[in-house]
């Protein structure tokens, strides 16, 4: 591999799953390319205990977004790679965005008013963030298998159509701890030929985890789902 070119997609995606696991990540959103992975969090709780709005001048910055600079330092310590922290300030709600250079994952920490309205699990609860993570591994390995294929892929937050299904023997006080969403990872294989199509095909069939199915999807596409999370490619 030459040095121009970066890590591959797959290293990418390997990358992005180390950084939830280190910084705790529940993704709001999630977009990964050949530049890299970017991902959207909303800050922790600790750091929330003072809430403050703008506009913040480099004198005054905000509290939030200054907490969550000595957490990210503090969990990622052990790293040989050191973040690149810059606090957003320019408007009503700050942000901080914590940039990996070398592994070209981004995390774009925000408030809860400022971020969008979508499933969020409760602090604690590793279930989609878990099933989300070995998704991400899965289509990894098997992009890597492939060669590693132009793909781009979008995390979306969808409801289960199965929900019922998981919940209908459940008691009540258990029910909560079922996620009511699925994680959907929409790739894009627009851009691959026809013989990387079929050489991901095949990978994929090649590295599925026991008990899990790839199932066609129109002409050309698929879907993969594992615990709480998809992978999902419609062919279009």
């Amino acid at each position: 591999m030459s040095p121009r070119q970066g890590p591959h997609i797959s290293a990418l995606l390997l990358a992005a799953c180390e950084t939830m696991l280190d910084l705790a990540v529940d993704p709001l959103a999630l977009e990964a390319d050949a530049d890299g992975v970017r991902l959207l969090a909303v800050m922790k709780d600790h750091a929330l205990r003072t809430r403050s709005r703008g506009p913040y001048t480099p004198e005054d910055l905000p509290p939030e977004a200054v907490e969550m600079v000595r957490w990210v330092a503090l969990r990622l310590s052990q790293r040989p790679e050191r973040p690149a922290c810059t606090i957003e300030g320019g408007g009503v709600w700050p942000a901080l965005l914590v940039e990996l250079p070398q592994s070209r994952v981004t995390v774009r920490y925000m408030v809860p008013e400022a971020a969008p309205r979508v499933y969020q699990s409760d602090p604690g609860d590793l279930t989609l963030s878990g099933d989300l993570r070995i998704m991400l591994k899965y289509t990894a390995e098997s992009l890597r298998l492939a060669g590693d294929p132009p793909v781009t892929l979008r995390l979306g937050y969808e409801d289960d159509p199965r929900y019922g299904e998981f919940t209908e023997h459940v008691v009540q006080r258990f029910r909560d701890t079922i996620p009511p969403v699925l994680a959907v990872l929409a790739m894009d294989r627009s851009r691959c030929s026809r013989k990387q199509r079929a050489a991901h095909d095949a990978a994929l069939r090649r590295t599925a985890l026991g008990g899990q199915g790839l199932e066609p999807l129109g002409r050309t596409g698929f879907t993969a789902r594992m615990g709480w999370a998809c992978l999902r490619d419609t062919g279009g």
